[in-house]
């Protein structure tokens, strides 16, 4: 899939972080840091994608934003993304979607007014599987 899928968090309306250690236990061993901010998550050759960090303006150990460019079909990419929905006050968006995607009830409270109207109120996943599906029928 070439485009870009985006996860975020958020509590009380603003930007809140995840830990990189989070996000890195999320992927396991298939991760490769290219650098700080960029990483490669590898399953097999045909099956990768690129991930981009974006940490939080006063504390660059709490990762605000996850681009995943070019998600690739391997479920395990999905599982992960799941774990990582966990955390509340995390959602999962990408271009032409519905509405946003979580696994926590009280997302839509969590994120700032105008990203709620503009992308409305978030949709309950059950599994890495649904994130996936979600994705191929949009």
């Amino acid at each position: 899939m070439s485009f870009d899928l985006y996860l975020q968090r958020f509590r009380n309306g603003e930007a809140a972080g995840v830990a990189v250690e989070v996000i890195r236990d999320a992927f396991g061993k298939h991760v490769v840091e290219m650098d700080d901010d960029y990483w490669q998550v590898q399953y097999e050759v045909d099956e990768s994608s690129d991930i981009f960090l974006q940490a939080l303006p006063d504390d660059a150990s709490g990762i605000h934003t996850i681009s995943i460019h070019r998600p690739c079909k391997d479920v395990r990419l999905w599982n992960g993304l799941y774990m990582l929905l966990e955390l509340s006050g995390t959602i999962i968006y990408f271009p032409g979607c519905a509405a946003p995607l979580t696994r926590d009830p009280l997302a839509d409270i969590t994120m700032p007014t105008g990203m709620r109207e503009s992308l409305g109120k978030p949709v309950i996943v059950q599994s890495g599987l649904e994130i996936f599906q979600a994705v191929e029928n949009m």
